[in-house]
C-alpha cells in the first residue's frame, strides 16, 4: 500500500510544482467556501450576461445611426476589452476550481489510501493471529500424539500386528492360486 502513499504525494507535489497558488492555497488553508465560489461563478455569469446585452444594445443603436460600420467596429472593439478582462476573471475563477478538485481528488484518494491501509493492517493482523492459533493446535496435537505413543503402545501394536496378517495373508493367497500360467502368446509370421 506505500505505492499508493508514494503516489498521492507525488501528485500532490506535481499540483503544487505546476502552479504557485495552488501552494498558496495549500499553505494558507484560505480555500474559498462552497457558498462564495456558488457567488463568483454566479457573479461572472451575470457579468457576462450584461456585456452580451450592452453589445446587443450598442449593435441596434448602430443601425439608427449613419455610420452603421465604424459604430459597429467600436462595439465590438469595446466588447473585445470588457471581454478580455472577463476571460481573465473567468480564468483565474476557473484555475482556481481545478486546484480545488484536485486537492479534493487528492484528499480523498490519500482517504482511501488510509482506509486501505487500515483494513489490510487488520487482515495481517488476523492472518497472524490464525497462524498463531494454527501453531498453538499443532503443538497440543503433536503432544497428545506423543503422549498417545506412550499410552496406546498396545493399540500400536495390535495395527502392527493387523497389517503384518493382512501381508501374509496376501501372499499366501497369491501362492495358493491353481490357475496354471497362461500359454505364451504366439510368435508373430513373417511375410516373405
Amino acid at each position: 500500500m506505500t505505492h499508493y502513499k508514494f503516489f498521492a504525494t507525488f501528485l500532490l507535489l506535481l499540483c503544487m510544482g505546476s502552479n504557485a497558488s495552488f501552494a498558496q492555497i495549500l499553505s494558507a488553508s484560505e480555500i474559498p467556501s462552497d457558498e462564495e465560489r456558488l457567488a463568483e461563478s454566479t457573479r461572472l455569469e451575470k457579468k457576462r450576461e450584461e456585456m452580451d446585452a450592452t453589445y446587443q444594445k450598442a449593435m441596434r443603436e448602430c443601425y439608427q445611426r449613419f455610420d452603421v460600420v465604424g459604430c459597429q467596429l467600436k462595439a465590438r472593439d469595446k466588447r473585445l476589452v470588457v471581454l478580455a478582462v472577463l476571460r481573465k476573471e473567468e480564468n483565474k475563477f476557473n484555475a482556481l476550481e481545478r486546484q480545488i478538485k484536485a486537492f479534493e481528488s487528492i484528499q480523498r484518494t490519500a482517504e482511501k489510501t488510509s482506509d486501505a491501509q487500515q483494513q489490510e493492517a487488520a487482515n495481517q493482523r488476523e492472518e497472524a493471529q490464525q497462524a498463531a492459533k494454527d501453531r498453538q493446535e499443532r503443538t497440543e496435537q503433536k503432544k497428545q500424539d506423543y503422549d498417545s505413543q506412550g499410552k496406546n503402545r498396545p493399540n500400536f501394536d495390535a495395527k502392527q500386528r493387523e497389517a503384518a496378517e493382512h501381508r501374509a495373508d496376501t501372499e499366501k493367497r497369491l501362492k495358493e492360486r491353481t490357475n496354471a500360467p497362461a500359454d505364451p502368446l504366439p510368435s508373430p509370421v513373417r511375410a516373405k
